[in-house]
């Protein structure tokens, strides 16, 4: 009999009728947060994730490092969702022999990110197991018209990205598997999976004025965000442009890897992808610059399915491929 463990996605569906949503909730079973509406109108919006040492410390991460990236991740699906991120919790446990000195940094590396973003950390668990294990618990709130779902894009949407694409990849494969990075590439590419970073307010400033429609982070990889934003609209997406750094192309080029599928089959990427009205671009690029966000047209929808790139000689189709947590890379 095989008792292996389904894929992350393949093993949601089978427990999805075990969850519910609350009466007037936004947010599904299949979002990246939750919410729990507020008698004053608002909603609270609330994300837990977790850090494994075994499947996602990287090497030469620090601990302050992976008690950062765990709260990075936790927060970065309540800022997706339009909520600002208000207050964090953190539950650590690892072994009886780990070092207190280090245990003592995971939760700085948490607190610090959190104290910087303005983030409150109030507190948690602590316990002992078998590894190291971090998960966060993010809370936010956003009126509930503000709350952006994954699934609400609108057929002429222009599709767009908070940030270059490719520099997690490159450093996964320079981490994990000893592929050579040149210097001008190794920094940027480190400093993206290591020091990750993400735009707390910006989907928050974007929905006040009426400009997103949906939104979803591309931790899972750009393909697979893309498809899944695509299959809850109900619509098409067609990618004609990709911001991806002429470094990381050369990366990819010279490991015979078409740059296009290295960048959607990547991972671990906390750059937002967002369906903007077309005729509010120009107030999200307004809203952006004061921010200091950056926004790059990659697309639009139109109306039918699937996910594809846009060429001179025709449609590629885009393949629904990046990293699973059980799984791994696709």
């Amino acid at each position: 009999m095989d008792i292996s463990m389904p894929s992350e996605r393949e093993f949601l569906q089978r427990i999805k009728n075990y969850v519910h949503s609350l009466e007037g909730a936004i947010l599904g079973f299949d979002e990246d947060a939750s919410d729990i509406p507020m008698e004053n109108g608002q909603n609270l919006v609330v994300n837990v994730d977790t850090f494994v040492r075994k499947t996602d410390w990287l090497p030469e991460m620090t601990a302050a490092q992976a008690g950062k990236k765990t709260a990075v991740m936790t927060i970065s699906d309540v800022a997706a969702k339009g909520a600002i991120p208000k207050v964090a919790m953190l539950s650590l446990c690892v072994p009886k022999d780990y070092p207190v000195e280090d245990a003592e940094d995971l939760v700085r590396g948490y607190s610090q990110y959190c104290m910087k973003t303005g983030i409150a950390f109030i507190g948690g668990d602590f316990g002992i197991a078998s590894d190291v294990v971090l998960t966060g618990v993010g809370i936010g709130f956003a009126p509930a018209n503000g709350i952006i779902t994954r699934g609400g894009s609108q057929p002429n949407d222009i599709l767009a990205v908070t940030g270059e694409l490719g520099l997690t990849r490159v450093a996964f494969d320079h981490l994990l598997h000893g592929k050579s990075i040149e210097n001008n590439l190794k920094y940027d590419a480190l400093a993206a999976a290591l020091n990750p970073h993400i735009h707390h307010e910006f989907v928050h400033a974007l929905a006040k004025e009426g400009a997103v429609n949906a939104s979803m982070d591309s931790s899972d990889g750009l393909g697979i965000t893309l498809h899944t934003m695509a299959k809850q609209s109900g619509l098409a997406f067609v990618i004609d442009s990709l911001p991806i750094p002429t470094e990381v192309m050369k990366f990819a080029r010279n490991n015979n890897i078409m740059e296009f599928n290295y960048v959607m089959q990547g991972g671990e990427e906390f750059i937002l992808v967002l369906s903007i009205p077309e005729e509010k671009w120009e107030t999200a690029l307004d809203i952006a610059q004061k921010q200091k966000v950056p926004l790059y047209n990659i697309g639009y929808t139109k109306m039918g399915e699937g996910v594809v790139y846009e060429t001179k000689e025709g449609y590629i189709d885009i393949p629904e491929s990046g990293y699973d947590n059980v799984k791994g890379w696709d």
